[in-house]
C-alpha cells in the first residue's frame, strides 16, 4: 500500500516538477496487473530480485541492473522478493520527449528489446553519484538555478551515454533483430497516439508502409501476440485504468472515449478481455 501511495503522489506532481527520484521502493503498485504508464523509468536494482511480463514476455531483474521501461508498454508485475529495494527515476512525458529526440531518436527501442542491464560495483557507484546529483537539482528550484531544465536534461544525457558504455557489447549481440523491435517501438509509439480512434492493424500496418499481413507477422514474432491481440490488450488496460481512476465518468462516456460507437459494444469487448462487465470491474476495485 506504501508503494501505491509513493506513485500516486507523484503521479500528482510529476509533469510540474519534470522528473521524481523515488528511493527505497520496496515493490509494485500492483501486481498481476497491467500497467501502462505514460513515463519513461529507470529502476536501479538494490537488492532482491522481481519478476514481471514486460510487452508479455517473461524477464527477471536483479541486484547491480538497470532497467528502463519505456513509456506505453505493458508491463505486468508477478513477483518481487522480500528484500526487494529498488530507486527509481520517473520522467515526465515532455522530457522524455525530448530526451527520444536528441539522445534515443536511433537506438531507444534497444530498451523494448532488453530493458535490463548488469553493472559492475564500479559502475554502480558511478552511477549512484550521478543519481545523487540529478535528484538535488530535482528539488532545486528555477529560483535557485535558473537553467534547472537544461541542467536535468544535460545530466539525464550523461546518464545515458553512461548506460550506453555499459550495455555495448550486450547490444552488439542482437543487432541482428534490431529493424524489428524498432518497428515494434514506432508500433507502440503510434498506439499511444491513436488506440482512442484507431483499432485497426490497417492503420498501424500503414503507417510503417507494410502490408496488414506483414505487420501482424512481424508483431507476432517480436513480442509473441499478434497486433490485433495486443492492440485489444492495450485497450482493456487502458480501459481499466480509466474505470479505477475516473469514478466521475460513465461506462458510456468511458465507450466513446475509447472510441466505441455505443457502450454495448464496449460491454462486449470489455468481457471478452477480463470476463466481467465495466461496472462489475469498477465495483470490484
Amino acid at each position: 500500500m506504501e508503494t501505491r501511495r509513493i506513485f500516486e503522489e507523484m503521479e500528482r506532481t510529476i509533469e510540474t516538477s519534470e522528473m521524481a527520484v523515488l528511493r527505497d521502493i520496496q515493490g509494485f503498485p500492483v501486481y498481476g496487473q497491467d500497467i501502462i504508464s505514460p513515463y519513461m523509468m529507470v529502476c536501479i536494482n538494490h537488492s532482491g530480485s522481481a519478476r514481471v511480463l514486460y510487452d508479455m514476455q517473461e524477464m527477471e531483474f536483479y541486484p547491480n541492473e538497470i532497467a528502463v521501461v519505456m513509456p506505453n508498454h505493458i508491463l505486468r508485475p508477478i513477483e518481487s522478493s522480500g528484500d526487494y529495494r529498488v530507486t527509481i527515476l520517473v520522467h515526465s512525458t515532455a522530457l522524455c520527449e525530448e530526451l527520444k529526440t536528441k539522445r534515443l531518436t536511433h537506438d531507444y527501442h534497444k530498451f523494448h528489446r532488453r530493458p535490463t542491464c548488469l553493472l559492475t560495483d564500479e559502475e554502480m557507484t558511478q552511477y549512484m553519484k550521478a543519481v545523487e546529483l540529478l535528484e538535488h537539482i530535482c528539488h532545486s528550484s528555477t529560483q535557485r538555478y535558473p537553467l534547472r531544465h537544461e541542467m536535468l536534461i544535460e545530466l539525464t544525457n550523461v546518464m545515458v551515454e553512461m548506460h550506453n558504455a555499459s550495455r555495448r557489447e550486450m547490444d552488439d549481440k542482437v543487432i541482428s533483430d534490431s529493424r524489428n523491435y524498432s518497428l515494434f517501438s514506432a508500433f507502440c509509439d503510434l498506439l499511444a497516439q491513436h488506440y482512442c480512434e484507431q483499432h485497426e492493424v490497417a492503420f498501424y500496418a500503414s503507417k510503417a508502409h507494410l502490408t496488414t499481413r506483414h505487420f501482424s507477422v512481424i508483431i507476432k514474432e517480436t513480442v509473441g501476440l499478434s497486433a490485433s491481440d495486443y492492440i485489444e490488450q492495450y485497450l482493456a488496460t487502458q480501459a481499466k485504468n480509466i474505470l479505477h481512476t475516473r469514478p466521475d465518468l460513465s461506462v458510456r462516456q468511458i465507450s466513446y472515449h475509447l472510441g466505441y460507437a455505443d457502450s454495448p459494444s464496449f460491454c462486449r469487448f470489455f468481457k471478452r478481455q477480463t470476463g466481467m462487465t465495466p461496472n462489475d470491474f469498477r465495483q470490484q476495485t
